[in-house]
């Protein structure tokens, strides 16, 4: 047998391995635990059908759609006034510039009922285009090895995908998130073709939405990117042009206003997967199970300084970490994609779709290809992509509660796993130079 006849075998043989996985994660998540639960007389736990058939009927919430385009109403009915301080909701979190495609449509006549059915349609398409790209990227890094995609692959990649729970959530609720993961997944793929620039201006796209990935612009310029980090600031440069011209310089500016405000407030609710709602459900300060909109967890200053501190400390540590081989690799980028996400006071369940994308360059990279399986990927995949509604039951289970935050600590680990994986290449090539 020929070594690409090997190769061919070795991978067809990960991929059912590879679909066996997420068949069993899929039944473990939404069938095993609604069991034990009902069994155990736990009652029920809850699960992803709803999300489910929302996604199959392609039918969504307006938790981003309605204030974007309430603020757009605020604004033509009151064009001097500024539009963060607009009394008829508070929830306007992103940038002006997010809205130039509201606009857009708006000056095409294109109505609220038509432009919610066409944003839920454009929601669902991301959804499927992040197996799309995801499989795209795999059949990319596979052909590097001469080995093309099989069916049990393929399949795997799209159960995963419509049983991604960030990701169904998001679609669910209507909420921007579910183009931001594709993006994510988008810009991963371009920076493994080599097409950095591509790559950087989606980057800058995502920034535009949550402000927090324009650490990817400090990633950048920290790994001395140049032409990424220039192709990032000419099409923020762009968007902030056209948003001005839009919406005038003044409502622009308010938004520094609203990303200090946010960096004090946010909520415990258990769906909010980061160090400030785990502290918070820890000391039973605010809500957990129940969730109230608008209202924000009492502050405490002892758990904003730790929020703060560990939020430095995983930015710091991606930027500062020896990458050695796979500095600037998509490794390195995706980590710090996610540690813009973990670090956040508000992570909440959804934000989280972005994972997938990673752990699909990951599969296709290295997983498929070591003799090993990689059980400490695969839990952080199961902690990262499934609802388990059940760590519900220890909400008022002081020291236990912290289960809750079981998507919050798959991400830590994913963090760990991805430094790891570039230490292991590392010694790998010392090794083959000695």
């Amino acid at each position: 047998m020929t070594s690409r006849a090997v190769r061919i075998s070795s991978v067809n043989s990960h991929g059912k391995r590879l679909l066996f996985f997420v068949v069993c994660s899929l039944l473990l998540a939404n069938v095993v635990q609604w069991g034990l639960c009902r069994a155990l007389h736990l009652g029920n736990p809850g699960a992803i059908k709803v999300e489910l058939a929302d996604l199959l009927h392609v039918r969504q919430w307006t938790d981003s759609w309605l204030p974007m385009m309430k603020s757009l109403d605020y604004f033509e009915a009151n064009p001097t006034k500024p539009i963060y301080a607009a009394p008829l909701y508070d929830t306007l979190i992103y940038s002006l510039a997010s809205e130039l495609p509201l606009v857009a449509l708006r000056r095409l006549g294109v109505g609220d009922a038509a432009m919610l059915r066409l944003l839920a349609l454009v929601s669902w398409l991301a959804v499927a285009g992040v197996a799309v790209v995801s499989l795209a990227m795999g059949r990319r890094l596979l052909r590097r090895r001469g080995v093309e995609l099989d069916w049990a692959t393929i399949l795997a990649v799209v159960l995963a995908c419509v049983g991604c729970y960030p990701l169904i959530k998001g679609y669910a609720l209507g909420n921007a998130q579910t183009l931001l993961s594709f993006g994510f997944t988008l810009m991963l793929f371009l920076w493994t073709a080599g097409r950095e620039r591509e790559a950087a201006v989606v980057a800058a796209m995502l920034a535009f939405v949550k402000p927090q990935y324009v650490l990817l612009l400090v990633w950048m310029a920290v790994r001395r990117r140049w032409g990424a980090m220039w192709a990032f600031l000419i099409c923020s440069a762009v968007l902030l042009g056209m948003s001005v011209a839009v919406f005038g310089w003044r409502n622009n500016l308010d938004y520094v206003g609203v990303l200090a405000s946010l960096s004090h407030k946010a909520q415990s609710h258990y769906a909010n997967q980061s160090m400030f709602g785990t502290l918070n459900r820890m000391i039973f300060n605010g809500e957990n199970l129940g969730y109230t909109p608008h209202v924000y967890t009492p502050y405490v200053a002892w758990v904003y300084r730790t929020t703060l501190l560990t939020s430095l400390v995983l930015v710091a540590g991606v930027l500062l970490f020896p990458w050695g081989k796979m500095r600037s690799s998509t490794a390195d980028l995706a980590a710090m994609g996610l540690a813009s996400v973990a670090a956040s006071p508000m992570a909440w369940e959804h934000h989280y779709g972005i994972v997938f994308g990673i752990f699909a360059w990951f599969w296709f990279s290295y997983g498929c290809w070591e003799v090993k399986r990689p059980w400490l990927w695969g839990l952080s995949f199961f902690l990262c992509d499934n609802f388990l509604s059940a760590t519900n039951l220890l909400a008022d289970k002081r020291g236990l509660n912290v289960l809750q935050s079981y998507m919050y600590l798959g991400a830590l680990l994913l963090l760990v796993l991805l430094m790891r994986l570039a230490r292991k290449v590392e010694a790998d090539r010392t090794a083959v130079l000695a």
